[in-house]
């Protein structure tokens, strides 16, 4: 499917929500978008946090936006400093100096900063999810188009979203003049310095496992951005989204001087997602959906990581405590639907949201509200899992061991229906086993769920 849409925001073009995660490579407008996106996400209810895994110039700061130099900070010190401003910078420390202040998109002052490096991230992205994490992850030296040295892009796991950058201006001109480690580019994909840079030769290179798809989490989203300084060039967009192969990017965004002018959907129709959050939580002592979770309802916090993973619609299906269910979803895009007959398992629950799925719906993620570590990249892998062998059930695995999340495509919907009790989908999977692929799931802890407060103090301590 290909759609075209004139954003209105950077965060809307790139489909990034509230608590994303995204991360840019490549060059030609890394750092402009990078600001942009601190500025549109950070908000009071919502803070921002701006990173880099290279080096960015300091900027000189704007009211509402603070700098924290810190080797190893803590996610307690970082969410004391979000109570305090909702936009931070966030660098390990100040290296060297410069002849005088850069030109960029902000004020700065005449010195480097050094970020943090990928590992440092992902022991601090998990555990302040209330934030929006902005990672500028590559170095280009003001170039228009990049080719990655060995050691980059220096890529944290823990995003949700690559946005890989490639200069328009660039067309046309050499490519010795205008590509960042332009020797390796011409070694990997044909054509000589002095060569023109063609749509085609741009495409190869943006979509070379060792160019701009080089280090990508798997699950991972990737997004072509294609910028501009001055006017827009739609025929140049059309031309390179032309001479990409067909799943290269689920995105390709247009931007002019940091302004998004066109987004182009080109990934398969959406999942939704149903969020599972009706039951009593006996053993817990209360609802699990209302348990806090880094300052916020858990419910809130896995409906967040839905939105992330590019669920929609999503819908949350409730029973105990609804009332107070649906408080924490204040202000959330959610359906929620009531499953007065909860009492009697989570297959009804299961089929309440079923049945208010959409009819457009092909396909949709059942989430259990008791899974706080699930990954949004873990959720984009079962949908690619189904979207490459067409099975119409996907599920992770530790072992031998189905585990949920599970994606149910529209063929199993009959069965769906015809569940009892507290059945769910692992009763479908040993009963259609030739309907189903099995994943296996890279790390235990993202598929943990409790049912006691013991069990839940264990998972908020990983």
């Amino acid at each position: 499917m290909i759609s075209a849409a004139a954003p209105t925001t950077l965060s809307e073009a790139l489909r990034l929500v509230p608590g994303s995660v995204v991360a840019f490579v490549g060059a030609g407008g890394k750092t402009t978008m990078a600001w942009r996106l601190l500025h549109e996400l950070g908000r009071p209810e919502s803070p921002a946090v701006w990173t880099t895994t290279t080096h960015i110039a300091e900027p000189i700061l704007p009211e509402g936006t603070g700098l924290l130099r810190a080797e190893d900070p803590t996610p307690e010190l970082i969410r004391g400093l979000l109570r305090r401003l909702p936009r931070w910078i966030l660098v390990a420390r100040r290296t060297e100096a410069l002849p005088e202040p850069p030109d960029g998109p902000y004020p700065a002052h005449p010195w480097k900063l050094k970020g943090l490096s990928p590992e440092g991230l992902d022991r601090l992205i998990p555990a302040v999810p209330e934030a929006s994490w902005i990672i500028e992850a590559d170095g280009a030296r003001r170039m228009l188009l990049k080719w990655p040295a060995e050691h980059e892009p220096a890529l944290p796991a823990e995003i949700d979203a690559v946005a890989v950058v490639a200069s328009l201006e660039a067309l046309g001109r050499p490519i010795g003049a205008v590509a960042h480690r332009a020797a390796l580019a011409v070694t990997h994909l044909g054509g000589r310095l002095e060569d023109p840079v063609t749509p085609e030769w741009l495409a190869a290179l943006i979509c070379h496992p060792m160019g701009g798809q080089k280090g990508i989490p798997p699950g991972a989203r990737r997004i072509l951005v294609l910028t501009r300084e001055r006017a827009p060039d739609p025929q140049a967009v059309e031309a390179v989204r032309a001479a990409l192969p067909v799943a290269c990017f689920e995105r390709i965004v247009a931007v002019v001087n940091g302004d998004p002018v066109a987004a182009i959907r080109t990934e398969p129709p959406r999942v939704a997602g149903v969020v599972l959050a009706a039951g009593e939580g006996r053993r817990f002592g209360g609802p699990k959906a209302l348990a806090e979770w880094h300052g916020r309802p858990l419910v809130r916090h896995i409906v967040t990581l839905a939105r992330r993973a590019g669920l929609d619609p999503i819908l949350v299906v409730v029973g105990a405590q609804a009332n107070e269910v649906r408080k924490a979803l204040l202000g959330l895009p959610v359906y929620v639907v009531e499953n007065p007959a909860w009492p009697e398992g989570m297959s009804r629950s299961i089929q309440a949201g079923l049945q208010a799925l959409p009819d457009a719906v092909d396909a949709f993620l059942l989430l259990q509200v008791d899974q706080p570590l699930v990954r949004p990249r873990w959720l984009r892998q079962l949908i690619e899992a189904h979207q490459a062998t067409g099975k119409p059930m996907v599920v992770g695995a530790l072992g031998n061991d189905p585990r949920p999340p599970a994606l149910f495509a529209r063929a199993m919907f009959p069965a769906l229906m015809d569940l009892r009790g507290d059945q769910g989908g692992r009763a479908l999977v040993r009963a259609f086993p030739e309907a189903v692929v099995q994943i296996p799931v890279p790390d235990p802890s993202w598929v943990m769920d409790f049912d006691t407060p013991e069990a839940y103090r264990m998972i908020r301590e990983r």
